[in-house]
């Protein structure tokens, strides 16, 4: 039979420090008769935990190819070319 791990979120709980709420709560929890449970995290109720991430909420931006663009590259590639082959045709 397969094992499962359950994530089970607890509000409303008061006490002096978190280290007191963690062990009042793990002794309740060990009280109910769940031998296998462990406190991993506590949070200050109203705060979350992790701040949001804006750059996971935001869409992938998509690029497209400009004629523009490809037109520069090419240009570019032949002014290259083209004083290439004048300068070392000159040269002889």
């Amino acid at each position: 039979m397969p094992k499962y791990c359950a994530t089970v979120h607890v509000s409303g709980l008061t006490g002096e420090n978190p280290r007191a709420v963690r062990s009042a709560l793990d002794e309740q929890l060990r009280q109910t008769g769940l031998p296998n449970v462990r406190v991993v995290h506590l949070d200050v109720d109203g705060r979350p935990s992790k701040p949001p991430d804006a750059r996971a909420s935001a869409p992938p931006a998509s690029r497209t190819i400009e004629p523009g663009g490809l037109f520069l590259v090419a240009a570019a590639a032949w002014a290259v070319w083209f004083f290439w082959m004048m300068l070392s045709t000159g040269a002889e």
